[in-house]
């Protein structure tokens, strides 16, 4: 049976044009068919336009984990994202691979991408460039070149590169109405926003090192109360995520 790729949407911002000609190529040399979509620029975002998804930030009361608001470019990238979520939800394919404009491919990405959108589990997103490694809580099967599909019992970071389902993607947009971490906290948090959620090990997108297009990051020291507030949070997290994998195995299609 021949297998259809499944669209593919680039992240990138319309000023970044060497990015955007590097991404060409290699998608080009992939032999698929693309679209790239105009990220949402930062440096000329209106934030008093999303003061209502913005409002869950707890900027009064607590900072966020980093000791920092989200920045102007991380809410770019944050609506970008978000965005082609809506068109995935909203549309007629059963999944899309969606990709930033520093994605880089290894040589068996595309053999990856076909196993995974035909194996016998069911996903709603799978990360192909995660940048960290986590303790595994169960692998699935084997994909492309002896790579392997499989949960971690925590988040990973990076959304370089991701297939993602309709039913994710529906998920997500939902859940990521209010803008309250950075994309990839926000997606990676399974056991909150109830995807399943899997990764290809190791990546067959990995980092590709290129300097972020995010420079507007401002950082802060956080205060006695807030350090607490933030470890007792990331205890309730744990206990959060444990419940959430045991009662959540991996199923089949």
């Amino acid at each position: 049976m021949t297998f259809a790729f499944p669209p593919v949407y680039v992240i990138s911002l319309a000023r970044a044009k060497e990015r955007r000609e590097n991404m060409r190529r290699r998608l080009n040399a992939l032999g698929v068919s693309y679209e790239i979509t105009d990220a949402v620029d930062g440096k000329t975002l209106d934030l008093s336009q999303y003061a209502r998804r913005l409002r869950n930030q707890c900027a009064d009361i607590v900072r966020r984990p980093e000791g920092r608001e989200l920045s102007p470019g991380e809410i770019g990238i944050y609506l970008s994202h978000h965005n082609l979520w809506k068109r995935v939800a909203e549309g007629e394919n059963e999944c899309a691979l969606i990709l930033e404009d520093d994605a880089v491919f290894e040589s068996d990405f595309a053999d990856v991408v076909r196993d995974v959108v035909r194996c016998k589990w069911h996903w709603e997103i799978v990360m192909l460039s995660q940048n960290q490694r986590r303790r595994i809580n169960r692998v699935l099967c084997e994909v492309g070149g002896g790579r392997r599909l499989l949960r971690y019992k925590r988040r990973v970071g990076s959304a370089a590169a991701y297939l993602i389902s309709r039913e994710g993607a529906a998920k997500l947009r939902d859940y990521c109405e209010d803008i309250r971490e950075t994309i990839d906290w926000m997606m990676g948090e399974f056991w909150k926003n109830g995807l399943d959620y899997y990764c290809v090990e190791p990546p067959p997108a990995p980092p590709s090192g290129e300097p972020t297009t995010i420079d507007d990051r401002k950082y802060a020291t956080l205060t006695t109360t807030e350090r607490i507030h933030n470890k007792v949070a990331r205890r309730a997290d744990q206990l959060r995520r444990w419940l959430y994998l045991r009662a959540n195995p991996p199923r089949k299609k």
